[in-house]
């Protein structure tokens, strides 16, 4: 109390009074301190808890900046990779120009050859077995149809094999610039041989066929020229030679060219350089799952970072609710102590007025004035905090990861106009 409120309230209830005024005023103030301590105590205590603080529970956000390492690593890798592929691309060029041989470097559609071959086998074996079921040579349709897809199945696999490693090499290095050169005659001397030879096993096969419908034995056949002769009176034999000879011709010239380039090595380049090709975009793929997977990764250890400062922010709200909750206690108190004070000071006045025979009364502004603990109310309680949720950063971490993601396509378009490659 200042020397001026004291001068004040001995003008109004006399000096005489002063001292049990003071008394009177101690014994209901102590409490209200005690509690206003206590209160301090337990907001500084609440303040320790508060998550804002520097350097607890930081909610980590993981920057595009942060993968300089893998930036690096992507951008020597793919470049690699480009010098792979260039080098491949420049050898299937170089062989191209070497053997006079000019493709569309598309692969040929294997599974349509393979349709079609089987196609091929079925249809043979159909006709096969329907020449066979007429000429009563098997006990039924079914072992008729088997014994015809065994032949048909031979004609077609032998012909599709030998068009594929006999066929593609008759006219190698025939349009090169050396071509004839003793490595390009001697493959073409080599695959003539092998073609004649070929050609002369498929005619004794089709007389085969044919002997066994002139014969009617599926078992044993006899090949001399009178079985010839007399094979050329069955019409159903010759039927039979000529639809297998035609199937021959159609899966020689699939084996050519439903596998591979009908040119040999030019598909192991071609190959070669699609492969090199998708090697550098599996790379690419390689380093954004890469940085999916990194960004994904931020994602769990945000989230769980938010779980542990929600929990941190609801520790320092408990706190600070019960911070409040004894403040307003103290309100309460100071309130309540207020009043009692008055009126046993206004008591005291009033006993001391009878005794003294004075006749003094006290207006209830002054009375307010004389009795106040507004002073030990006017404390200031932390603040509540708000509870982060992880979608608030959710946004900011997709925008770094497209950012990442961004940054890796303009290495790899950085790479491929360097090494002259061209993106497709």
């Amino acid at each position: 109390m200042s020397a001026y409120d004291r001068t004040g309230i001995q003008a109004i209830i006399g000096q005489k009074l002063d001292g049990q005024f003071q008394k009177l005023l101690s014994d209901h103030e102590r409490p209200i301190q005690q509690k206003l301590f206590a209160l301090k105590q337990q907001c500084s205590k609440a303040e320790k808890l508060n998550p804002e603080l520097e350097g607890q529970n930081e909610i980590p956000i993981s920057r595009s900046e942060d993968l300089e390492y893998l930036y690096a690593c992507a951008s020597q890798d793919i470049a690699d990779k480009a010098q792979a592929h260039s080098f491949t691309k420049k050898s299937l060029q170089a062989a191209q120009l070497r053997h006079g041989y000019v493709s569309t470097n598309e692969a040929p559609p294997v599974l349509q050859g393979v349709l079609a071959l089987a196609l091929t086998v079925f249809g043979e074996a159909l006709i096969n077995a329907a020449f066979f079921s007429n000429a009563h040579m098997v006990a039924g349709p079914t072992a008729a149809l088997v014994t015809s897809f065994l032949i048909s199945m031979t004609n077609v696999a032998a012909c599709a094999t030998a068009g594929f490693f006999i066929g593609r090499y008759r006219d190698y290095g025939k349009n090169a610039l050396d071509s004839d050169d003793e490595y390009f005659r001697r493959k073409r001397n080599k695959a003539r041989v092998q073609f004649i030879g070929f050609i002369a096993v498929m005619v004794f096969f089709h007389l085969t066929v044919g002997l066994v419908r002139t014969q009617e034995s599926i078992d044993v056949v006899h090949h001399s020229l009178p079985a010839y002769l007399e094979m050329m009176k069955t019409p159903e034999a010759i039927f039979l030679i000529l639809m297998g000879g035609c199937m021959s011709v159609f899966a020689f010239h699939k084996g050519i060219h439903s596998f591979d380039c009908p040119y040999p090595e030019i598909g192991r380049l071609q190959r070669a350089e699609e492969a090199a090709k998708e090697d550098i975009h599996d790379t690419v793929d390689f380093y954004k799952d890469e940085v999916n997977d990194h960004f994904d990764d931020c994602k769990k250890s945000l989230e769980e970072a938010v779980e542990s400062k929600k929990k941190s922010v609801d520790k320092y709200n408990k706190a600070v609710s019960a911070c409040h909750e004894a403040k307003r206690h103290l309100d309460e108190s100071a309130k309540e102590a207020e009043n009692q004070c008055r009126g046993k000071l206004a008591e005291l006045i009033t006993s001391y007025n009878c005794i003294s025979g004075e006749d003094q009364d006290i207006p209830m502004d002054a009375l307010y004035r004389m009795v106040s603990f507004e002073k030990y109310l006017d404390f200031e309680i932390p603040a509540f905090r708000a509870c982060p949720e992880a979608r608030a950063f959710h946004s900011e971490l997709l925008i770094e990861k497209n950012q990442a993601v961004k940054r890796l396509s303009l290495i790899f378009n950085d790479v491929l106009n360097t090494t002259g490659g061209k993106k497709s």
